[in-house]
């Protein structure tokens, strides 16, 4: 039994590499976001490489990350500059509601209620880099089907925005999480859009899944 267990293709070493795969791929998607601009191409290879290296077992998942990063650099940096400036723009409304708030219930209300407005544009750019991960779109038809996704799909788009704001929380307090967040997210992500994508005949199965 021990030796089963402990077998390259046993649990103890899928777990292994399940965990420094997650660590790796973390530290390339905060590498390759350092010029902020291509944070939409590293978060594309990021999904890209974390769906087929970490669920689906499949080999070449580093290669597959930097070859996906620039295979849609072109396409994600108006997505990274249109989305990633309203969410700047939304976060220091959001601080100023926060300065606010220490005063004014009023505005401690519309905090609130901001926070899950802000969901909004957040989620808009994560379907934007998992859909571009998938199919070959242009700026323009891509950002419509991501904004047609979140009515559509409304349940896992509140998923998406959920983990995501609960990732981004927690990076922000604790920034060590930064070594890690980014592939757990990945992950996260992926088990809510891929039965959406197996809709549209774009889904990742696992090779088990493919094999039966």
């Amino acid at each position: 039994m021990g030796r089963s267990i402990f077998r390259p293709e046993g649990p103890v070493w899928n777990i292994c590499n399940t965990i420094t795969d997650t660590l790796l791929l973390s530290g390339l998607w905060c590498l390759c976001s350092l010029p902020l601009v291509t944070l939409g191409a590293a978060t594309t290879a990021l999904y890209d490489a974390a769906v087929h290296g970490i669920r689906c077992r499949e080999a070449g998942t580093y290669k597959r990350f930097f070859r996906t990063f620039k295979a849609e650099f072109r396409t994600s940096v108006p997505v990274t500059l249109v989305w990633g400036g309203v969410c700047l723009f939304a976060v220091y409304v959001l601080a100023l509601l926060d300065e606010a708030a220490a005063e004014s219930t009023q505005a401690a209300l519309m905090a609130g209620g901001y926070r899950a407005l802000l969901a909004l544009p957040m989620c808009v750019f994560a379907w934007s880099c998992m859909l571009l991960s998938r199919f070959t779109y242009r700026f323009r038809e891509l950002t419509g089907n991501a904004l047609r996704f979140l009515p559509a799909h409304l349940l896992p788009s509140v998923a998406v925005a959920a983990m995501t704001w609960a990732v981004c929380w927690y990076v922000a307090r604790y920034p060590i999480g930064l070594f890690f967040a980014p592939g757990v997210l990945a992950i996260g992500w992926s088990l809510v859009a891929e039965p959406v994508f197996k809709k549209y005949g774009g889904a990742v199965l696992p090779e088990k899944s493919k094999k039966e």
